[in-house]
């Protein structure tokens, strides 16, 4: 199962206003007597519980559940990644010749379901986005579910300490390669350099600089049908302190989820360079990405 596998119930839970069906598939047992009767679902990511209280026909109870948050498109999410927080709803129903029928929420957000009852296992026949996916209950108690719920949240954290550990060890296999590429790039700036530091840059930087130098040759401000290596060593010579110049090397190196922070980019480093390391400039960093396996220039010359 995904860790997805109960949002639709979980919109159930929290009353929205569209109407979700879900399928209850109960067979005769624990449940099919008067008095109360409580069933559990749960796995590492997610749990689901259900209770209720059945006079004759009648039935009243509750329906919870918890499982991971994914993340949520938009500026504004309603809950944090990997955070888990549980929800309840109660209902109120029929049970009659083995057929359910459940009403769950409140007016302004009703959620019929419906089903049947056959012993003492539940199933949960729920829609999803690919279809519909199925969860087999068992009789437990409340103490149950809350121990699924802190088993589920010891489960994520773990993940996500797992997680933060490849992270830093992946960083820290990649400085060597950041670094030797940010070097490679500053010496091949220099004027009297052999090597192209158009190389070290991504396909898309590259391209951006090359149109970058065939607009500044249609305003006349520059030569037509200069290379991408000389147009980004003609921007470095402009700038008061030009990277092939002073004390090279890196300063720095930082990891960011997105190496450009005003707009949508991919996950990198940034660069810091030695002789700029103090200055608060843009100019003074340079961002990297991987592309192809290789660690070039993201953003720069141009």
């Amino acid at each position: 199962m995904t860790r997805t596998r109960v949002t639709a119930l979980a919109i159930a839970i929290a009353a929205a206003a569209a109407v979700v069906i879900v399928l209850l598939v109960v067979a005769i047992g624990g449940g099919s007597s008067d008095g109360p009767a409580a069933f559990l679902s749960k796995d590492a990511d997610s749990a689901v519980f259900v209770s209720w209280t059945r006079v004759g026909d009648d039935v009243s109870g509750s329906l919870s559940a918890a499982e991971v948050a994914q993340p949520e498109p938009g500026l504004f999410p309603t809950v944090t990644p990997g955070q888990v927080v549980p929800q309840t709803a109660s209902f109120t129903g029929t049970v009659r010749d083995g057929s359910v029928r459940l009403l769950i929420g409140s007016r302004t957000g009703m959620n019929r379901v419906n089903g049947r009852l056959d012993g003492d296992t539940l199933e949960l026949t729920m829609p999803q986005d690919s279809g519909v996916q199925r969860r087999r209950l068992t009789p437990a108690s409340q103490a149950d579910y809350t121990n699924a719920v802190r088993d589920i949240r010891d489960h994520e954290q773990q993940r996500k300490d797992g997680a933060q550990a490849a992270k830093a060890r992946g960083e820290r296999a990649a400085r060597p390669a950041i670094k030797q590429a940010a070097i490679a790039f500053q010496k091949a700036l220099a004027p009297g350099s052999n090597d192209n530091p158009c190389q070290y840059m991504t396909a898309k930087l590259q391209k951006d600089v090359t149109s970058f130098g065939e607009s500044q040759a249609r305003s006349g401000l520059a030569p037509a049908g200069r290379s991408c290596a000389k147009i980004a060593r003609n921007s470095q010579a402009d700038r008061t302190l030009p990277l092939y110049e002073g004390a090279q090397g890196v300063a720095r190196i930082d990891f960011s989820e997105q190496v450009m922070a005003a707009l949508p980019s991919p996950p990198g480093a940034i660069v810091t360079w030695r002789d700029e390391s103090a200055r608060a400039t843009a100019t003074s960093r340079t961002p990297f990405t991987k592309e192809n396996g290789r660690w070039l220039v993201y953003e720069c010359c141009h």
